[in-house]
């Protein structure tokens, strides 16, 4: 699969952060009110500012949110995931402005704006995990990948240990991160109706699911870009240079929950290579 070959990777600030290492991600460190609880080095990577985070309740939410800051991307839109399915469908709207469906609506946008490069990390799964995940398209079957689309399977981990991370970054101005994945079984209304006639994968009805994400933008925004563009060169050996952009991502029906805010972005990462 694409990425195999690639050496465990030391990323470029490790667990026991050090302040006086560069960041790979825009942005100066937010000033930490008297007695926070964010402590960069000890149990968080770093404290950056977000003009705008939302708190995205259950797929449908998050979906939404999704497709509506995609669609504002102009240069760079970079989805990290355990799984990645491009038969996902994002929302049921009856008279929608673009596809339905996740891989048909990342080829529009790849087709709509010639200067978006849209990149996916998916873990590189052991088949023993592949009886419910979609077959790698880098095999010519299923997908029709746009040539603007870059999908890529990250072997970059531990014997036995896999990569959680489900991250999604616009531009470096607005970013997405929780528990939520692009694939199928995961959209859901907070309503968790036991006969939704929408959740369904393949024909089959599958039970409610329930999860959350966050929204950031600012500098938050940033260091979780610069967190996925490590995991890409982890990966890929691909230095993938930061972004900017004169357009703001952030969707105008997303109301903000919090504004003008530190956030403390938290990361784990795995030993190797002599890193802790």
């Amino acid at each position: 699969m694409s990425g195999g070959g690639i050496a465990p990777c030391q990323p470029a600030f490790p667990g026991n952060f050090n302040m006086d290492q560069p960041i790979p991600a825009q942005g100066a460190p937010a000033a930490l009110a008297p007695g926070s609880l964010f402590q960069p080095g000890r149990n968080c990577l770093k404290v950056a500012r977000a003009q705008r985070v939302a708190l995205l309740v259950d797929g449908d939410e998050y979906f939404k949110a999704f497709m509506q800051s995609a669609e504002r991307a102009q240069r760079s839109i970079i989805i990290l995931g355990w799984d990645f399915d491009s038969r996902t469908r994002l929302h049921w709207d009856e008279s929608p402005s673009a596809p339905p469906v996740l891989g048909d609506f990342l080829n529009f946008l790849a087709r709509r704006r010639r200067g978006l490069r849209i990149r996916i990390l998916d873990w590189d799964f052991p088949m023993v995990f592949g009886i419910n995940r979609e077959f790698p398209p880098v095999y010519g079957t299923g997908w029709k990948i746009h040539r603007r689309i870059d999908l890529r399977y990250d072997n970059t981990h531990p014997t036995i240990g896999s990569h959680h991370q489900k991250i999604v970054v616009i531009d470096d101005a607005m970013a997405f991160s929780g528990g939520l994945d692009f694939t199928c079984r995961r959209w859901d209304t907070s309503e968790h109706a036991a006969d939704d006639p929408r959740r369904v994968d393949a024909g089959t009805p599958y039970p409610p699911f329930h999860d959350v994400m966050i929204a950031v933008d600012g500098d938050a925004a940033a260091v979780l870009g610069g967190i996925a563009r490590e995991r890409w060169r982890c990966a890929t050996g691909e230095r993938l240079p930061g972004v900017t952009t004169a357009e703001d991502p952030w969707p105008s029906a997303l109301k903000p929950d919090f504004t003008d805010i530190g956030v403390a972005v938290s990361r784990t990462h795995p030993g190797s290579d002599g890193s802790p």
